[in-house]
């Protein structure tokens, strides 16, 4: 049997055991919590950028109409009206009368009509695209909405090897 004494040894070595732990690896204290990185300041140039902009971001912020075409006339008056006011190049150079351009649009075939406002084309363009308008629709658009031509996309834009040479 093990004695007192031994027994003693034992827990007199098993509590300078923890103690020595204690001190030599300290308690792991909770990490708090990241602080949130500070606000970041708009650029001037980001700022000269968004004014820039202003009359084709003005499309996609214009409220809702009770049908695809009045919701297609209040973007394309949204973009005249900021374009206007902010003094800036606009994307929407003239619009049909507000009736002139429903009854226009209402003519229009119903797949060409709900691609008309530009929210509901930036989220549907794959559908948009298959519902693209033949010609004589396209020559019907323009005559009550002349936009300015989009952006060229640098890889439709033929190359010095494959446009056509001019006498």
């Amino acid at each position: 049997m093990i004695g007192t004494r031994a027994k003693l040894a034992v827990a007199v070595v098993g509590v300078l055991a923890v103690a020595t732990a204690l001190l030599v690896f300290p308690r792991a204290h909770p990490k708090a919590p990241p602080s949130a990185p500070p606000p970041s300041k708009p650029s001037g140039h980001g700022a000269g950028i968004d004014h820039e902009f202003a009359s084709y971001q003005a499309l996609f912020s214009a409220p809702e109409g009770a049908t695809p075409c009045e919701s297609a006339y209040n973007a394309f008056q949204n973009s005249i009206d900021v374009a206007t006011q902010q003094r800036v190049k606009p994307v929407v150079i003239s619009l049909a009368p507000h009736d002139e351009f429903i009854t226009h649009c209402a003519a229009l075939p119903s797949s060409v009509q709900v691609c008309l406002p530009p929210r509901y084309r930036r989220n549907h363009g794959a559908e948009c695209a298959r519902a693209k308008p033949p010609a004589d629709v396209l020559r019907e658009i323009s005559s009550f909405v002349h936009m300015q031509p989009p952006i060229a996309d640098p890889e439709d834009t033929p190359g010095p090897a494959t446009s056509a040479s001019a006498p």
